[in-house]
């Protein structure tokens, strides 16, 4: 029949095994489960171990079968929300292992960056960043990046209220400049920094979305002394490959997407 799902016999008696089970006040022997359920005991053995090894079974001293932990495990983790910090924070362990550098996110307050939790490289030479660290957004590259993803309206008004502070001589210190970096991470999807917040240290981000909403900036921190283009533009690659890990994330986590969309980093973002 054209549109007919077509059922898989195996995962049928899985869940037949799990209905059966959950049904029977009492642990049921591999004969009873085989009886109840019109399933010859040959092929129920390795189906039975499986779901043991899994944790979805347990087996009593007497070699009956009943649900495992496993079941109350998951239920458990279905019923917590989980943070925006339980997303991205593997992610980010997981690029600040593969590079060895410093990694962070962060978040936009009011005309600065807050950085929310980090990865610190564990080189002799290293930049820490520690979390409720603050910078101007055209200081950094995370900053950078936000702005980047800004609508034109929220841009002019931002541009007419900075006041660029001087932190390294590489600074920017003018709106043009600014718009030339905003530019080029709308155009490239990276934001960079060198040496423009912090002396020695040169910084790729780029905004994390749900959604369609940014809701931060994934960062990667690097001491100059050991930076090269090429080195840069690898981070720059496997940077842009981890957004698009915690992005997909988030966007299959239906009750994060509820809690982000009550509380978003900043209104005006264009998506």
């Amino acid at each position: 029949m054209v549109g007919s799902i077509r059922k898989v016999k195996s995962a049928d008696r899985t869940l037949d095994i799990f209905e059966v089970l959950a049904g029977s006040a009492l642990p049921l022997s591999a004969s009873e489960i085989a009886v109840a359920l019109h399933i010859p005991k040959s092929s129920l053995f390795h189906l039975l171990g499986t779901l043991v090894d899994r944790a979805y079974l347990q087996m009593t001293p007497d070699g009956g079968y009943g649900l495992g932990s496993k079941f109350s495990e998951l239920a458990q983790a279905a019923q917590t929300p989980k943070s925006l910090k339980d997303v991205v924070s593997p992610v980010l362990r997981s690029l600040g292992d593969t590079l060895n550098e410093t990694t962070g996110f962060s978040v936009q307050r009011d005309d600065n960056v807050e950085v929310l939790f980090t990865q610190i490289s564990t080189q002799a030479l290293n930049y820490t960043m520690r979390p409720g660290d603050l910078a101007p957004l055209y200081a950094v590259s995370g900053g950078k990046a936000l702005l980047a993803a800004h609508s034109s309206d929220w841009l002019d008004s931002y541009l007419e209220r900075v006041r660029f502070e001087h932190f390294t001589p590489n600074t920017i210190q003018s709106q043009e400049r600014l718009l030339c970096e905003i530019n080029r991470a709308r155009t490239e999807g990276l934001a960079f920094v060198d040496e423009e917040f912090t002396p020695g240290i040169v910084g790729v981000a780029a905004v994390v979305k749900s959604a369609g909403t940014v809701v931060g900036a994934m960062n990667v921190a690097v001491p100059k002394v050991r930076s090269t283009p090429a080195m840069i533009r690898d981070i720059g690659r496997k940077l842009l490959s981890s957004v698009q890990r915690a992005e997909e994330t988030l966007s299959s986590d239906i009750a994060l997407l509820s809690t982000l969309s009550d509380h978003r980093v900043e209104r005006g973002l264009r998506m």
